[in-house]
């Protein structure tokens, strides 16, 4: 029989799991808020914007540091990323005349 105290580490490890896979993700979409690239396939077209894509890294990173465990430090180095590559992409587009959204 599982008692309470294991079934609660079980579901917190998960937890620690999901909040390091959403600080990679953020990471990894931050970083795509600096290209603010096109993309289409099969005639569906795809754009990196930094408003829109910026915005969902910061949140992303955000809930994951709130979550916080063992991965609160790839979480704050999410936060920062994500926060730094929003700032970029938006200078970059402003600079280069591209739209914001």
């Amino acid at each position: 029989m599982i008692d309470a105290s294991s079934a609660h580490e079980r579901d917190r490890h998960r937890l620690d799991t999901v909040a390091g896979l959403m600080s990679a993700a953020s990471i990894f979409l931050g970083i795509l808020t600096i290209t603010n690239f096109n993309l289409s396939i099969s005639g569906t077209h795809f754009e990196m914007r930094p408003v829109r894509v910026g915005i969902a890294a910061v949140v992303l990173a955000l809930a994951a540091a709130g979550i916080g465990g063992r991965h609160s430090r790839l979480a704050t180095v999410a936060v920062i990323v994500a926060g730094v590559c929003w700032f970029l992409g938006m200078v970059i587009a402003v600079l280069a005349e591209r739209p914001l959204f």
